[in-house]
């Protein structure tokens, strides 16, 4: 209570003159003021003005507005404030001791020590007196020896850092060259069982002392087409530069020979610092064999790119071909949906009737094609070689190309007149499916009154019992981008979709196309012009039957409408509804038409007649109680060679060429794909037959 009645007392208007007197030529500086309110300067003492740079007391009040945050720089007094006010709060006894900045009348900046004390008195309120002193010198060598030893703790980590990624690059061997003297300080690798050796020694590099003579050396065994970057990278003043220039990590790649002749793929990296002590720069080398990582990354993202190429072209795929089944499929509900609601109307049901039949045929090329790709690109898919007359396959080919040409009023044209072996061992069907394609994307794709041609040549120069055929199919029509011809024959690629030509398809018609020929160990090709037209030409290489006709005689003329009139079929089926469309349309070629629904039956019907009763039988293969193969083995082995000898033809939905391999295993004649095309099946029949058409 008596120090704080004399703290009370010690300032007032009669003792303020007797401490100005005291305190007026202390050598430290020394001010009071006013705690609270604006911080009102009460006294200050001459050496205050000479920290300053004041001449008077007038100059340095002008100077800090007569305020104590007038002395203290801007930026410091928020961490002053906090000081004052925490001993203001805390009434302590002690000096309050504190460091910030003031800005002289000369605009200098320059460090002070503050030690305040607190009092609170009668006349003034609570004031603050302070003892300050200039202590930029002492604190600035403070700084200073501060940042060195922060300079050699970040030398020290960094370092430490350099030497940490070293062994994270998994390094075979590194060394460490002082790039300013150039000079090597350390150079170490790796042996074979993990230990530390000699770089030099290990790799027969001469002991050079300089970093240019060794890199002279080793550059010799770099590969040409490397050399100059690797120098360039390895170069001193680029090095040098880098650190300047922040970049203190650096790497390459570079093939270089080892020591068995070998060329390896080598990956350096240089980690480069400056020495705290000499301020020399330091370059940490590491180096690497990434040949296997390499190549492996090369095939990664080759098959990756590969692979996202592949998902972006299925997806495609998948979107066009969505909305190409389900446009048929749309008519063909909606026709048949009208047709209900105009039963009488003939005309616009044979109308309705004709455009039901087109989506199916769509939509049956839809679906063929793309199991047809899907089978060969399984690897299951093989040829049936076999006797092929070349003039029969063109008529089959014309004739099946015919309709669709007329339609758009274009020339259809077949030249065979370089052609001097038509008698070939080939897969009849697959050859045809070839030609067919090519002609049908000429005829879609050429407009109205156009032409399309199709010339087969043989070459004169064929290896013997052998023929090299070249099918050229060209049109005048609207032709392919340049950029495309790449792409064309990959699954899932289309020029334009359905929507944007117009023109119906899946786009997969060129890919089967060149499956097919890659089987037959051929080559196809592609020239074309946008608004000229293209030319798509097939080479391949068939083997010659021994005997050749002197001249073709074959014609692609009408056929016999009426020869299946009377002919006995045993139509064996298990759908009812298939079964009753099939013997329906039988019928109507003028056929007599027994039916079974099964295999077990159909055996059984052929047991139990006497004589051949039945020219043919058409045999479904997927069906209860007795499979088609079963019944057909079950046939072939009856006594009675006039039963066992009846001529059988698949006729299922199996279309592929195993299944039509294990068709005629079990003892079938032929193989017909469903769904049926009755004009195809009675050209079969006939064949097989052997009637006239």
């Amino acid at each position: 209570m008596y120090e704080k009645t004399i703290s009370r007392s010690i300032l007032n208007e009669n003792t303020l003159p007797i401490i100005q007197s005291f305190c007026d030529d202390m050598p430290g500086g020394f001010f009071i003021y006013k705690a609270f309110g604006a911080g009102e300067l009460i006294y200050v003492n001459k050496a205050v003005l000479r920290i300053f740079g004041c001449d008077t007391e007038q100059e340095f009040r002008e100077l800090t507005g007569n305020m104590f945050k007038g002395l203290v720089h801007p930026d410091d007094y928020p961490k002053v404030d906090r000081s004052i006010q925490e001993q203001i709060s805390g009434s302590s006894e002690n000096l309050d001791y504190v460091e910030y900045r003031i800005i002289r009348k000369d605009g200098t900046v320059r460090y002070v020590e503050d030690y305040g004390k607190y009092i609170t008195t009668s006349s003034y309120g609570g004031i603050f007196c302070v003892f300050i002193n200039d202590a930029t010198d002492r604190l600035r060598e403070r700084m200073e020896e501060l940042e060195k030893i922060n300079a050699r703790l970040k030398n020290t980590l960094s370092r430490e850092y350099q030497y940490q990624k070293a062994i994270l690059h998994n390094a075979s061997l590194f060394f460490e060259a002082n790039l300013t003297e150039d000079t090597f300080i350390s150079s170490s690798g790796l042996s074979s069982s993990g230990s530390i050796s000699d770089m030099f020694r290990s790799v027969n590099i001469p002991e050079y002392t300089r970093y240019s003579d060794v890199l002279g050396y080793v550059s010799k065994n770099v590969v040409k087409s490397d050399n100059e970057e690797f120098r360039r990278f390895f170069s001193i003043e680029r090095l040098i530069g880098c650190y300047s220039n922040d970049e203190p990590e650096q790497v390459m790649e570079c093939e270089i020979t080892d020591r068995s002749g070998r060329e390896r793929i080598f990956q350096f990296v240089a980690l480069i610092g400056r020495n705290e002590y000499t301020d020399n720069i330091i370059a940490l080398f590491v180096a690497k064999d990434i040949t296997d990582i390499s190549a492996k990354k090369r095939l990664f993202q080759m098959a990756l790119k590969e692979a996202n190429a592949a998902n972006i072209a299925r997806q495609t795929f998948l979107n066009n071909i969505s909305h190409d089944i389900r446009t048929p499929l749309n008519s063909i509900i909606g026709y048949t949906e009208l047709i209900k609601t105009n039963p009488k109307d003939t005309e616009k049901i044979c109308h309705y009737l004709d455009n039901i039949k087109l989506s199916s045929v769509q939509l049956l090329k839809i679906v063929t094609e793309s199991l047809e790709l899907t089978y060969l690109e399984s690897g299951k898919a093989s040829l049936n070689k076999e006797e092929c007359d070349l003039e029969e396959l063109l008529c089959d080919v014309k004739k099946r190309i015919a309709p669709d040409a007329a339609a758009k009023n274009i020339t259809l044209a077949f030249d065979k007149s370089r052609v001097r072996n038509f008698a070939v061992y080939a897969d009849y069907l697959r050859l045809e499916e070839v030609l067919w394609q090519l002609l049908d994307n000429g005829v879609k794709y050429t407009g109205e009154g156009g032409n399309v041609v199709l010339r087969v040549e043989e070459d004169e120069n064929a290896a013997n019992g052998f023929g090299t055929f070249t099918f050229t199919v060209e049109d005048n029509g609207c032709g392919i981008e340049e950029e495309l011809l790449g792409t064309i024959f990959e699954p899932f690629k289309r020029v334009e979709n359905t929507t944007a030509s117009g023109i119906f398809g899946s786009g997969l018609g060129l890919a089967v196309v060149k499956n097919i020929v890659d089987m037959m160990n051929g080559t196809i090709s592609v020239k074309s012009s946008v608004n000229k037209g293209s030319v798509f030409s097939v080479t391949l290489t068939l083997k010659l039957q021994g005997v050749q006709r002197n001249s073709p005689d074959i014609k692609c003329g009408s056929s016999n409408e009426n020869f299946m009139e009377g002919i006995r079929i045993l139509l064996v089926e298990d759908n009812p509804v298939n079964l009753e469309i099939e013997k329906a349309m039988l019928e109507y070629c003028g056929c007599i038409v027994e039916t079974a629904v099964n295999g077990r039956e159909a055996v059984k019907k052929i047991r139990g007649i006497s004589s051949k009763i039945y020219d043919i039988i058409l045999m479904d293969i997927q069906m209860p109680v007795m499979d088609g193969y079963e019944a057909a083995r079950q046939i072939r082995k009856l006594d009675d060679p006039n039963l066992a000898d009846i001529p059988i033809i698949a006729v299922s939905a199996n279309a592929f060429e195993d299944d039509r391999e294990k068709s005629l295993e079990s003892g079938m004649n032929a193989h017909f794909p469903k769904p049926i095309d009755i004009t195809e099946l009675r050209k079969l029949i006939g064949k097989i037959l052997h009637i006239s058409k």
